[in-house]
């Protein structure tokens, strides 16, 4: 059986890798060609580190910037492998890697604008936000523009492969077939944003912030669809989310394309 979703796949999965490292590479280059016009501490989004900081890899990794590399890079790779079959989930973890990578990007735009008072301060209403938006919304495009076109799924119109097997359905009979099913990529990327949270606390990021409640909200949100239940029968497909309570039900004139392999998948559904 053809895996349709390997076409580009690299790509994507390059672009969501390479999409987060100017977060810590931008500081590197300020420090390197600037740090004499900028003050010792420079704070971004409430969170801050040092411009007087030797070129040593004991010197920069001990920087709060380090971390919050390492934890996108993880975030945004076990992500992409939840959507290791749907093109347009990698498409979007990518794009997203791409804009995490403009954080401090942006914020360095606005104070060469002249639109903040140091390198990172707070920014007042008006324009730099419009600014901030314009500049996540141009990332977000580069990685989605990035990333390439999607593979386009194929046609569910062939034979039924042989090894399927097939009987006739009476008048009076009805077939369902009904599973629970877990996720533990799920749990595992909820759980990274929310230790992000409580790493980002402890290195004194400002709280409550607008930027940590989203990332509790989607935290829970995302764990919280790690269990669901699979229902398929004469009316199509079902799936539901019991701790969201959500129930979802598509049609079989809605579907376009479905996969039949000979075992049972390995530890994911879609």
């Amino acid at each position: 059986m053809k895996d349709y979703a390997a076409q580009g796949r690299l790509r994507r999965l390059a672009i969501a890798v390479l999409g987060p490292l100017p977060m810590f590479l931008v500081p590197v280059l300020l420090v390197a060609t600037m740090g004499d016009e900028l003050p010792e501490r420079v704070r971004v989004h409430g969170w801050s580190f040092a411009t007087r900081v030797e070129f040593t890899w004991q010197a920069w990794s001990a920087q709060p910037v380090w971390g919050l590399l390492v934890w996108a890079e993880a975030l945004s790779v076990l992500a992409f492998l939840s959507s290791w079959h749907v093109p347009w989930g990698q498409r979007v973890v990518a794009a997203l890697g791409v804009v995490t990578g403009s954080v401090i990007p942006v914020a360095w735009g606005l104070w060469v604008l002249g639109l903040t008072a140091t390198f990172g301060g707070a920014a007042a209403p008006g324009l730099p936000l419009v600014v901030k938006v314009a500049g996540y919304g141009a990332a977000f495009g580069l990685g989605w523009w990035l990333a390439g076109a999607l593979p386009r799924h194929p046609e569910a119109d062939g034979p039924v492969p042989p090894w399927v097997r097939v009987r006739p359905i009476g008048a009076a009979e009805r077939v369902m077939f009904v599973t629970s099913l877990w996720s533990w990529r799920r749990v595992v990327v909820g759980g990274l944003m929310l230790a992000g949270v409580v790493w980002l606390g402890t290195r004194g990021l400002d709280w409550p912030s607008v930027g940590l409640l989203v990332l509790v909200g989607l935290g829970v949100f995302e764990a919280s669809q790690a269990w669901c239940r699979l229902q398929v029968d004469a009316g199509g497909v079902s799936v539901a989310l019991p701790w969201l309570r959500v129930r979802r039900s598509v049609p079989w004139g809605w579907i376009r394309y479905a996969e039949v392999g000979d075992r049972v998948p390995q530890g994911r559904y879609k």
